[in-house]
């Protein structure tokens, strides 16, 4: 279900409502009861069985996210994700590689990618395997940066936008 926005009472401008937390883990969800399994990891404890290369590539696209703007950056059983409103982007640890993954809200055509999944229009899943620095080049930077959107649910903002320029256009005419 997608999140509905809220006019805010001081701005008078409106803005998406703010996360849910799960009173047990603390982590935050769009929506209230949304599935997940309680748990607290280390990105210590999920490289632990990689190379010590591994973790060092994944600090470098760590900080590759990071320079989109603010992340909740949340270690997991298998995997890392990195959220603004919804989880964007994320790495799963290999042995001597990972594999990387962002959300898109189109499919990208590029042969590096291993795996592209479709959730919904505006979420398409790309996964690409990080072996060596070179992997991560300045169009995952950019894509990261279309992601980073995906995660911050920017297209819930223009959906809102162009229904209210719509709106006042008929009132207007």
């Amino acid at each position: 279900m997608p999140a509905q926005t809220h006019k805010s009472t001081k701005t008078g401008a409106t803005k998406l409502p703010p996360l849910w937390r799960c009173p047990k883990c603390r982590e935050r969800f769009v929506t209230k009861n949304l599935w997940h399994s309680c748990g607290k990891h280390t990105l210590e404890e999920l490289f632990s069985r990689s190379d010590p290369h591994v973790l060092r590539l994944f600090k470098k696209f760590a900080a590759m996210v990071r320079a989109c703007g603010p992340v909740r950056t949340i270690p997991q059983k298998t995997r890392v994700v990195f959220q603004v409103r919804v989880r964007f982007a994320g790495a799963a640890p290999r042995k001597t590689h990972f594999l990387a993954n962002f959300a898109l809200p189109y499919q990208a055509n590029d042969s590096r990618f291993v795996r592209i999944e479709k959730y919904a229009p505006h979420f398409q899943t790309h996964t690409f395997r990080v072996s060596s620095e070179s992997d991560l080049d300045q169009q995952v930077q950019r894509w990261l940066r279309e992601s980073y959107e995906v995660g911050a649910q920017a297209f819930l903002m223009e959906k809102r936008d162009a229904t209210l320029t719509l709106f006042k256009k008929r009132r207007s005419g």
